[in-house]
């Protein structure tokens, strides 16, 4: 396909502005800080330092409008980094795409396609904008960032394909449907930024108590002013006693001990990579007894790796820390043996591969093919020499419908694909009776 011509491009790019992902319209740093400042907890203390001011109690005045201050900036720096959260989606999009213009490819800044242009994309790329495949070869891409789903999925020529996705396995070329603000990718980002956002039960709780303290502070005071004018007590005398005995009742430091005590609860789950936007939302998660989710990818580390083979001769155990290669088989001697030969001919038959990038060990395309990798290297496999020794001559993609894929190198066709497709092509394990599809059946059921 020859793309669209330059002229036609920019044509386009005038009319329908770049492809930029909008920007961030969430909640300004001076309304954050505001926020923190004017909630009804913080009313009541400025309110009981301007009483103690008036009663002339200037240090306590100071000292409680310090408090409040010091508790509005804590509790705003914690909000301001989470709030963030949104406006990362703008890094998703990568700054050069290639694209065909003028019937000869090209490269581009991202921010210049356009609607109708021809994007080419292959395993490693980002996809900088929509678009519907008009050319696709064993592709896969990565859409946890839409989807939250880990697994890579399967595309064909036809299909719809997201900005923000990542490509795992294949190549393709696409036709731009939708750019910058008309992107799926934006409409996430939309979505983190907008909704309402009601009072949370802790919120709720302490405006009950804090209006329960300050009604009684008030009835106090009241009480203990008409006391002082019975006992003769002059009425500006009795009014300034009253009033200190409203702002000492005043729950002055539950604020700051509740600020902490959540900003506390915030880092600890940071460590474990959960970002929190609201303070108030630690306790509400505090409270939460049972998680009910769908989304098998969502809430694991994405990191695919296999623990357990079966074989004729017995099961074999993955002994192992997450992509790391460091390992070992556990198992009957003649299992590990059959795993290792099993391991090596799956690499052959896979791209994936694990790969060591700034000291730490990354995967690099397809997920269930890294596993495989990290398999085989686990259990002392040669696998850089086993590919020289025996190069790649055919490869057949994986096709949907028959649920498997193929390569052919020097002496061998090595096969895979989903059991059920696979085991009916090797011998005597098509035969429903064999302990392979008992174990088959044992094994999708965990």
């Amino acid at each position: 396909m020859p793309g669209l011509t330059s002229a036609e491009a920019a044509f386009r790019l005038r009319t329908d502005g770049p492809n930029l992902m909008p920007a961030a319209r969430g909640p300004s740093a001076a309304r954050l800080l505001l926020r923190q400042m004017v909630h009804f907890f913080a009313l009541l203390l400025w309110s009981a330092a301007g009483l103690a001011a008036v009663a002339g109690m200037p240090q306590l005045a100071v000292a409680i409008a310090v408090v409040v201050g010091l508790n509005g900036v804590f509790a705003f720096a914690q909000e301001w980094r989470a709030d963030r959260a949104g406006a990362r989606l703008r890094e998703m999009l990568p700054a050069r795409v290639v694209v065909v213009r003028d019937a000869r490819r090209t490269t581009v800044d991202a921010a210049d396609l356009v609607v109708g242009d021809l994007m080419v994309v292959e395993a490693g790329d980002r996809l900088s904008a929509d678009g519907v495949l008009v050319d696709a070869a064993d592709l896969a891409v990565d859409e946890s960032s839409l989807t939250g789903e880990s697994v890579p999925a399967r595309r064909a020529t036809g299909e719809q394909v997201s900005a923000g996705s990542f490509v795992v396995t294949g190549d393709a070329s696409c036709t731009v449907t939708g750019t910058g603000a008309a992107t799926r990718l934006a409409a996430v980002a939309h979505l983190t930024e907008g909704g309402h956002r009601p009072p949370s039960p802790l919120a709720r709780r302490l405006d009950r108590v804090v209006t329960v303290v300050a009604v009684l502070a008030v009835g106090v005071g009241v009480a203990f002013f008409g006391l002082a004018l019975l006992l003769g007590t002059s009425p500006s005398d009795g009014f300034l006693f009253a009033i200190g005995v409203t702002v000492a009742l005043g729950p002055e430091g539950l604020l700051p001990t509740v600020t902490l005590s959540l900003a506390r609860s915030a880092q600890l789950m940071a460590g474990r990579h959960a970002l929190v936007r609201h303070l108030e939302a630690v306790e509400t998660l505090g409270s939460t007894t049972f998680i009910c989710t769908d989304k098998t990818g969502t809430l694991t580390r994405n990191e695919m790796t296999a623990v357990r083979v079966w074989t004729p001769d017995g099961e074999v155990r993955v002994v192992g820390d997450g992509w790391s290669p460091v390992g070992r088989l556990t198992g009957p001697d003649a299992a590990v043996a059959r795993v290792a030969r099993l391991a090596l001919a799956a690499t052959r038959c896979s791209s994936g591969r694990l790969v060591r990038v700034a000291g730490r060990w990354r995967p690099q395309g397809d997920p269930m093919e890294v596993a495989l990798h990290v398999l085989a290297l686990r259990a002392g496999a040669d696998v850089d020499t086993d590919e020289q020794r025996r190069p790649l001559l055919r490869r057949r993609p994986f096709d949907p419908q028959r649920r498997r894929m193929s390569v052919a190198r020097p002496g061998e066709v090595v096969v895979k694909g989903g059991a059920d497709a696979v085991l009916p092509l090797c011998g005597s394990a098509a035969d429903p009776a064999h302990p392979a599809w008992a174990a088959l059946e044992a094994l999708s059921g965990q």
